[in-house]
């Protein structure tokens, strides 16, 4: 947006300045064409000693002699189209053509008059008036009429006397060709200067909004950083709060269900205390199952890192699953064909990457669920990405925004801790968690962890 704007307003300066100018100089030519007109009439009145008697009895033989003498020669300047000579009562006296004599056809009389004042006057005459100015019925190019005062002959008064208006009609082709090529140079001129204005303000703008962008990502990591930490922190807060709690909870309530256990054992209880005494149990068990899922909160935030074969992880990982959930489920890994090594705590990364499949397993139970590696960078750091894909229906935009929010879950009876968990693991390792709904169906979470090099 920038550089077209820029170069709109660079365009429309050069052509603004160069019809400004193009009027300018031609003025300025016109005038100095005026000067030029009116000194040749002074001369050419003081040469020939024409008269105000000249101007006054132009039909006698002798004045229409002294004018042709003294304005005829006009005739041989370059580009003149018509000439006219006025006297006092604006009569034409002399012209080229000679029909004109004896009358007062002008299109300016204002110009005119200021000219019988002393004035040199010049004016552009357009296209379809020209014709009729020049009296020769057709439309001809336009012109310049240039009105110049002839003085009397005598000029060494103070004051010389007007006594009539030289009327000069000029073509202006030779001064539009000089502007035109003036013009062309000038709009070179303009227009170089602002191709090296823009280059210099496009360069200095990209540096300054690549400068920008660099800081505002950097203050985007910084602000991810932060957060991660914040999250890193009440995670680890949390789990403790959560594991003290489980504790205090846990203790009495295995008393619960050992003393529950043993009165069941009584041979002298009713059959309605029985099955009270087996109810309380089985809300004691499934009290500390419960309680058992919020102690790995605290697992979660020890750790032992160590050097670990990816390939061998995920293998093991796979066949814990199947004897904890069952065989029947189908998991597909396809190993990658090297060693990758990582520095992790094997026990952690295990339980995230149980959580995934378990995950996937529930979103498509009859399908089967493909664990994948690559090597991976992240903001320039190289590591590894372990993707979990299922082919179940994916996730909405609201859910997507509390996936990893600790306790919250879309399935019935869960406790919403596994990719909290796993989310936690991943920021201990320095690693990330991402997940995303698949153009075809389905899922794909995936933990993204910093390589390290063999020892």
């Amino acid at each position: 947006m920038f550089a077209i704007v820029s170069l709109f307003m660079i365009i429309v300066m050069v052509v603004v300045t160069g019809l400004t100018q193009a009027l300018f100089f031609r003025q300025s030519i016109i005038d100095r064409e005026s000067v030029i007109v009116g000194d040749l009439a002074k001369a050419l009145a003081l040469e020939h000693s024409i008269s105000a008697s000249h101007m006054a009895k132009y039909t006698d033989a002798e004045a229409i002699e002294h004018l042709s003498q003294g304005f005829g020669p006009l005739k041989q300047l370059s580009g003149t189209q018509r000439i006219k000579v006025f006297n006092r009562d604006y009569t034409i006296v002399w012209s080229d053509d000679s029909n004109l004599v004896g009358t007062k056809r002008t299109s300016h009389i204002d110009d005119l008059t200021r000219a019988m004042h002393g004035e040199i006057r010049a004016v552009l005459n357009s296209k379809e008036s020209n014709g009729n100015i020049l009296n020769q019925g057709t439309s001809t190019p336009e012109s310049i009429e240039i009105y110049a005062p002839i003085f009397q002959s005598k000029l060494d008064k103070p004051n010389a006397e007007v006594i009539g208006v030289l009327s000069l009609y000029r073509s202006p082709l030779g001064l539009n060709e000089t502007i035109r090529h003036g013009l062309y140079l000038l709009w070179a001129v303009i227009g170089a200067t602002g191709i090296i204005l823009f280059s210099a303000l496009y360069k200095l703008f990209t540096l300054v909004y690549s400068r920008q962008k660099l800081a505002e990502l950097r203050f985007t990591k910084l602000s991810e950083e932060h957060d991660r930490i914040v999250q890193l922190e009440k995670l680890s807060a949390m789990g403790e709060i959560v594991s003290e709690i489980a504790h205090q909870i846990n203790n009495p309530l295995v008393g619960v269900i050992n003393l529950t256990q043993i009165a069941e054992r009584d041979p002298d209880i009713s059959p309605k205390t029985r099955r009270l005494l087996a109810a309380i149990e089985k809300s004691g068990i499934e009290c500390s199952d419960f309680v058992q899922r919020l102690l790995r909160l605290n697992q979660a935030a020890r750790s032992e890192p160590q050097l670990v074969e990816v390939n061998e992880l995920v293998r093991d990982t796979i066949a814990f699953f199947h004897q904890t959930i069952g065989k029947h489920h189908t998991v597909i890994f396809a190993e990658s064909d090297s060693h990758v090594m990582i520095l992790v705590d094997p026990v952690l990364i295990r339980h995230a990457l149980f959580n995934f499949i378990h995950n996937a397993i529930l979103a498509a139970p009859d399908k089967p669920v493909a664990i994948s590696l690559a090597a991976e960078k992240h903001e320039g750091v190289s590591g590894y990405l372990l993707s979990v894909t299922d082919s179940g229906s994916g996730f909405d935009d609201e859910v997507a925004k509390k996936l990893f929010k600790p306790f919250f879950t879309t399935r019935q009876g869960g406790t919403g801790l596994g990719l909290s968990v796993a989310q936690f693991i991943a920021m201990k390792h320095g690693g990330v968690v991402r997940a995303k709904n698949l153009s075809g169906g389905g899922a794909c979470f995936s933990i993204w962890l910093p390589s390290v090099t063999k020892p």
